[in-house]
């Protein structure tokens, strides 16, 4: 790995949810050469393909992005590759990325040999569903079966970009459910980024055992539950930081921007709630 191709790996890894146009413009204005599409391309493939991981810089992404011609949304990550391409079992879709022009390229209307989405579709409508209802119109879910419907792998991607008021945030759920022992288990990350008059950046990961489903129809009431939940206990620990450390500080906010008192006005503004998603 060469030391330019590391400081834009770096660079990547630490920008706010949203600003994937804004970085690579940014970097390749640093690069300023020929070969600068192609590295600034593979790292955000590489990026958007790792798995998830509490160490920020050992961790990948979850991308979203619009399909052509269509108010829809898809996913680009690990979960759903398949090969060079990536795939869609709500839309049966094949398909390449253009990281460089933010497209989606080559698609083909099929799905890989070994994915069977009919045998998801009543789950997938339940889970869009419980999206529609909590999460904002940038945001999208897939639910995908493993090899020989052994188990099934939820992808929940939830985004509020809202540049005017400075503050851009990403909601990521990961779900796997295994057929043989019937277990749950997920993966919450949530990134929230204030950029008025400074950088103040909320970092949540969490991954938990939810128990047994005997059910797979069930899952996605127990992914309600639990989301739910999870929100209220962050909400919570965010109100106890600022009665905690931040009371006695003022800074202007993005949403009233006016002189505030963080230890008070946080709290207001359901960071998890009205940035990432308008879950309620």
């Amino acid at each position: 790995m060469s030391e330019v191709e590391d400081i834009v790996r770096q660079i990547i890894k630490t920008s706010p949810p949203g600003d994937d146009t804004n970085i690579i413009s940014d970097i390749k204005s640093l690069l300023g050469h020929a070969d600068a599409d192609k590295l600034i391309s593979n790292v955000l493939r590489e990026h958007y393909t790792t798995e998830l991981n509490t160490d920020n810089m050992k961790s990948g992404d979850i991308k979203l992005v619009k399909l052509n011609n269509s108010n829809d949304y898809t996913i680009i990550s690990k979960y759903n590759s398949s090969g060079l391409k990536f795939f869609d079992t709500k839309h049966g879709i094949l398909f390449d990325y253009d990281f460089i022009n933010s497209k989606i390229i080559d698609i083909e209307n099929k799905l890989p040999s070994n994915i069977d989405s009919n045998s998801v579709s009543f789950i997938q409508n339940q889970l869009n569903d419980y999206i529609n209802s909590h999460f904002t119109n940038l945001s999208t879910g897939l639910v995908i079966p493993d090899e020989n419907n052994l188990g099934l792998t939820f992808i929940i991607i939830g985004e509020k970009l809202n540049d005017s008021n400075f503050y851009n945030g990403k909601w990521i759920s990961i779900y796997k459910w295994n057929s043989n022992d019937n277990q749950l288990s997920s993966i919450v990350k949530v990134k929230v980024h204030y950029y008025e008059d400074g950088n103040v950046i909320l970092n949540t990961f969490k991954t938990e055992n939810l128990g047994i489903i005997d059910n797979a129809d069930n899952i996605v009431q127990k992914i309600s539950d639990y989301e739910k939940n999870l929100e209220l206990n962050t909400l919570q620990n965010v109100n106890e930081l600022n009665e905690e450390k931040f009371k006695n500080l003022r800074r202007l906010l993005p949403i009233s921007r006016s002189k505030i008192q963080w230890g008070r006005a946080i709290g207001n503004y359901k960071l998890g709630q009205n940035v990432v998603g308008g879950r309620h």
